[in-house]
């Protein structure tokens, strides 16, 4: 996948980061993978003595879902399996024994493997579970998560009388569950292995919300939510419904629930009135949620104006007093203003109120007894101009940045992001595009008149290295010429080709340009296009290949490995790395390049395999047809950061580059640096192995972690996307651990990278 000089595929790089759906894999073979490989199993006790009838299994490590193989050791100890090539987690359980476990077993054609198992003498952990009356409970499904992650969960259901046995249980720290319908999910956490387990479990509970409007009428069809404070189970699991003018929500685990109603009041205006609640095992709570005694302020009335006093017009504005997520009482509304940019905002609560806009990212606060506020929006900054034909006359239809204008006269007013240097793009239907630096030194910045240029219609005849007509799918993208200061906005086509390999660009600039072709599978060309041409031919030439093998430190292969290149030809799936850790990608020659691990996999149980991390590789691709091999290994070191987020949504991305790096100028030279920065492990920060692997994926991304890292300096980045405005964190890791740190959002106090 390439990032060129016009930025053409950053985007998509972005959105493969936040997507929840990744691309179709394609496996890219050299030659074909075995179809099997030879496990050998060794089973011996503590003195070392041979033993016989040890059931044990392997699971495979990174499949979804994973298909399980299992065997038995013979009279000497000893068993062979013949299974697919891969990664296996090897488990063995035998009654007296602790229970055995390596994650990380490698088979291959090339790469036979032993498991030497040591099972050493396990005490058996037996238990009883009762309700709170001290009756037994029977069918309780019980699970022990030890903290060592590689080791295997155990888990049974108790019998009729409420009794069970543990066999296996190491004597390390770990995790009690228990689960049992009608009753709360417990958590007991032990510091090492019990001697034994009297469990109490409580009975869910029940929660009758009552809902009144501000005049004291109930409201049947009321909109509250629930949030468990201390979630043990998968939160939401409870159910929810109405009973005459009530919201009952049963199967509560026991604990602490936020309860919030809203209530419309106006047309844009919304109350919320929150409250914490305890909901005790076996019994109903009833919670009221009234507005009583909450005082309305008098009408918001006030004034937006712009530079100089101008009022401005058809400006949404927000009010909101109070925070729903922990106040008691909380209201918001919101409203335009008028033609002298006046506005009133109503049915807000007493107390201190912001009021904020979409449009801007100043907040005004305004205390509890105002009742008027003038909102002065002097600091927005803003172009003025006019767009001209090849004629020099006005055009009355043209977009700047993509927003329609219609002016006789030519006129646009754009509002820029803030007080920074920024780019206009400027097209109309017909013309040749161009772009317009802007370098505001005041709110006020008037460019000159814009000219666009009559473009031309460039037929484009593309033909293979033997003469033959290109027939397979591709791109062409006009770029400036090498050194050349150029104005025109870049443009891209995706081929229509006919019979004969021909396509058509249409608006391209009259200057000296390049084409620049890729090709699915006919090959790629950087061709200069003159001022006047307006039919080329464009030969093509070989893509270059890029192979290597993706392994583990030890040197064993990884399959399944998805890759991402930077200079990929045509990239509409990632290469992923077959049986025996080998890749082949098709790259575009003469290009400085970075190969990088979009994704080795997910879990597919627990216990896990390790996590491996990978640095971007830098390579040169070569020459037209040439061959150029990059293996690509682990990074090992004894340290790793945690960036811990206040908030995060879709558009935050956080980004780590070796080194005390300064913050990029403009957001080519942040694109340029994302290039070889390293992006968060595809795992959470902290697992609770108790917490089912369906959110694995999400709570990875809210807890970016980059671990495996040697000690040294480096700089991490926290990027938001649409308003490209960036954080800069140096980090210096002098001694191996976890080193967290807590970030900003971006909005708040960022760099604004200009475009």
């Amino acid at each position: 996948m390439r990032w060129s000089q016009v930025g053409l595929v950053v985007g998509m790089l972005a959105c493969a980061g936040t997507s929840k759906q990744g691309p179709v894999p394609e496996v890219a073979r050299t030659e074909a993978a075995p179809a099997s490989a030879v496990l050998t199993v060794q089973a011996k006790d503590a003195e070392g003595q041979p033993l016989p009838g040890i059931p044990f299994r392997i699971r495979q490590a990174m499949a979804d879902p994973p298909e399980v193989f299992w065997g038995t050791t013979d009279a000497r100890g000893q068993a062979a399996l013949t299974v697919p090539s891969g990664w296996y987690v090897f488990t063995a359980e035998a009654s007296g024994y602790q229970t055995f476990v390596d994650p990380d077993v490698w088979l291959g054609r090339e790469h036979p493997a032993t498991v030497t198992m040591t099972l050493r003498p396990a005490a058996p952990v037996s238990g009883r579970v009762v309700d709170g009356a001290g009756q037994p409970l029977r069918a309780v499904s019980l699970s022990w998560i030890p903290a060592d992650t590689t080791a295997p969960r155990l888990d049974l259901v108790g019998n009729p009388d409420g009794t069970f046995r543990f066999e296996g249980m190491g004597p390390g720290p770990g995790v009690l569950l228990a689960r049992r319908r009608g009753y709360s999910d417990e958590r007991w956490v032990f510091d090492a292995r019990p001697a034994e387990l009297p469990l109490v479990m409580r009975e869910q509970g029940t929660l009758r919300v009552t809902a009144f409007a501000p005049d004291g009428r109930p409201v049947s069809a009321s909109e509250v939510k629930v949030k468990a404070l201390d979630p043990v189970a998968k939160e939401g699991a409870w159910i929810d419904e109405k009973v005459k003018d009530a919201r009952v929500y049963r199967g509560l685990e026991a604990g602490r629930y936020r309860v919030t109603f809203t209530h419309r009041v106006g047309e844009h205006a919304e109350w919320t009135v929150s409250s914490d609640v305890e909901v005790v095992a076996g019994q109903t709570r009833e919670l009221a949620l009234r507005f009583d005694n909450v005082p309305a302020r008098a009408p918001l009335r006030g004034r937006v104006v712009g530079a100089g006093g101008q009022p401005l017009a058809d400006v949404w504005l927000r009010a909101s007093s109070g925070d729903a997520k922990k106040d008691a009482f909380a209201s918001w509304n919101s409203g335009k203003t008028d033609a002298d940019g006046r506005f009133t905002l109503e049915h807000l609560t007493r107390g201190p109120v912001r009021v904020e806009s979409p449009s801007w990212d100043a907040k005004v606060e305004i205390g509890p007894d105002a009742e008027g506020v003038s909102v002065d929006r002097s600091s927005d900054y803003f172009v003025e101009g006019r767009v001209l034909g090849p004629e020099g006359k006005p055009l009355s239809r043209f977009m700047v940045n993509g927003k329609d204008y219609e002016d006789p006269e030519g006129r646009f007013r754009y509002t820029l992001e803030g007080p920074w240097p920024d780019w206009l793009d400027f097209a109309a239907k017909g013309l040749a595009s161009t772009r317009r630096r802007v370098e505001p030194e005041a709110e006020r910045t008037v460019l000159p008149d814009v000219t666009l240029g009559a473009g031309r219609t460039v037929r484009v005849r593309l033909v293979r290295k033997d003469g033959q007509p290109a027939l397979s799918k591709g791109r062409v993208v006009v770029l400036p010429a090498p050194g050349r200061e150029s104005t025109f906005a870049w443009l891209q086509s995706f081929l229509i080709v006919e019979a004969d390999g021909r396509f058509v660009l249409e608006d391209v600039a009259r200057e000296p340009v390049f084409l620049e072709a890729e090709t699915e599978a006919d090959g790629t060309a950087l061709h200069p296009l003159g001022t006047d041409e307006e039919e080329v031919t464009v030969p093509l030439a070989p893509a270059a290949s890029l192979v290597g093998t993706v392994s583990d430190e030890a040197g064993r292969p990884l399959p399944g490995t998805r890759l991402m290149a930077d200079c990929e030809v045509y990239p509409d799936q990632l290469p992923v790395t077959d049986a025996e850790g080998r890749y082949r990608i098709r790259v575009v020659p003469g290009r400085e390049c970075f190969l990088s691990v979009y994704s080795s996999g997910g879990p597919s149980g627990w216990p896990s395999p390790p996590l491996r991390v990978f640095w971007p590789q830098r390579f040169s691709s070569g020459r037209p047809g040439e061959t150029v091999r990059v293996d690509l290994r682990p990074r090992t070191g004894p340290a790793s950061v945690q960036v811990l987020f206040p908030e995060r949504d879709e558009w935050h991305r956080v980004l780590l580059v070796p080194g005390d790096v300064p913050m990029p100028p403009t957001m080519d030279a942040m694109r340029a640096l994302m290039r070889s920065a390293v992006e968060p492990d595809p795992g959470p920060a902290e697992q609770r192995p108790e917490r089912k692997d369906a959110d694995w994926n999400h709570r990875s991304w809210h807890e970016p972690r980059f671990s495996h890292l040697p000690l040294g300096r480096y700089t991490v980045f926290v990027l938001e996307g649409p308003m490209a405005i960036a954080l800069r964190y140096p980090v210096n890791l002098t001694a191996p651990g976890v080193h967290r740190f807590e970030t900003k959002r971006p909005e708040e106090g960022g760099v604004h990278l200009v475009r």
